[in-house]
Order: C-alpha cells, then structure tokens, then sequence
C-alpha cells in the first residue's frame, strides 16, 4: 500500500472553485475522463449529495493486459458531499473495475483558505493498493507516479473551467448590456 497526499492553494474564493470542481470533465488538459453519469443526487439538510459513475481510459502496456486483462478502461464510483453552510466540498472515488488486482482510493477535500478566504484549498490524498506479489513496489511507485501527473492536469482543469464560467459570464453580461441599450435606444425613439 501506498499513501500520496497533496495541498495546493486556488486564487480563487471557495464557491467558484467547487462550481468548477463539480463540472471539471470533460476537459483538454486531462483527456483520460471520457464519461460521466449521474447516478443519485439529493439535498439532505442543505447539503448536495451526489453519486457518479466515471469511465476514464489510460493507455497501457501490452505486457500488463495480458498479464491481468486490464484493457486500460476504467470505471470509477465518485460521492461527493457540497456543504455551503460550512463551506466544505469532500469527493470521495473508487475504482470499481480491475479490484482483484488494483484497488485506488481518492479524497479531495475543498475549503476556504483560513489565512486568505478569497482563496481555496484543495487536500488531496490517494491510496493505492496493488495485489500482484512479484510486481507490487514497482507498480505501486507507477500509478503513483501517474496519479501525482494527472492530480497536476486536474488541477489546471479546474482553473481551465474558472476561465471559461468568467468567459460565459462576460459574454452573457455584455449581450445582456447590448439588448438594454437597444431597448433603451428603441424606447426613447417612441
């Protein structure tokens, strides 16, 4: 078994960050995720609670899929937890394919940052246990690597979204400003 933690800051305040979070995939930066599902959500005592179901697809050497059968396509169970009274977002994935072998656990927790509350923090920790005794460090160190990789091209997807949810926003409120002008040259014709 194997445990990676990470921290790292957004410069962005907490509510804009879980916006972008939530709605992360797909992304160019990080093309591995190609399918989301919904399973479940509901609010419970004003807490969003969520159930989803990732497929992603990594490449792999021809050496492991024959060695295990793992084609490279993955199945992920994802809950999350959007708790805005104490401004707290907790994503909590499992892989659900390939667990004779492989089993990854993923937490991400979002809150504000207490030095700085216009900015986020994301906690991030993964631990991945592999069950192929003759190659376990090796493929533990591996995924490890991988994974602190595609942590890197997670995070740039989150500020890849920010930016464009500002882009919308900015284009909405100028078409917006636009149509009022319009309605305000219109009317003043009358």
């Amino acid at each position: 078994m194997r445990i990676w933690t990470s921290e790292h800051v957004f410069e962005h305040p907490w509510d804009t960050v879980i916006n972008a979070a939530y709605r992360k995939y797909p992304n160019p930066l990080n093309s591995a995720v190609d399918g989301i599902d919904i399973v479940k959500q509901e609010v419970s005592d004003g807490v969003l609670k969520s159930e989803r179901l990732l497929q992603s697809h990594f490449p792999i050497p021809t050496w492991v899929e024959k060695l295990t059968g793992f084609s490279g396509t993955q199945y992920s169970q994802e809950l999350s937890t959007i708790d805005p009274a104490n401004k707290e977002m907790v994503l909590t994935t499992r892989n659900l394919n390939a667990l004779s072998f492989l089993r990854v656990d993923e937490k991400l927790t979002y809150k504000p940052d207490p030095s700085n509350p216009g900015n986020t923090i994301l906690t991030q920790e993964a631990v991945v246990n592999v069950n192929l005794p003759v190659w376990v460090d090796y493929c533990e160190k591996t995924f490890l690597n991988t994974y602190q990789t595609n942590a890197l091209k997670g995070r740039k997807g989150v500020e890849w979204v920010i930016d464009n949810i500002k882009r919308e926003y900015q284009e909405i409120s100028a078409k917006v400003t636009s149509e009022m002008q319009d309605f305000i040259t219109f009317s003043s014709r009358r």
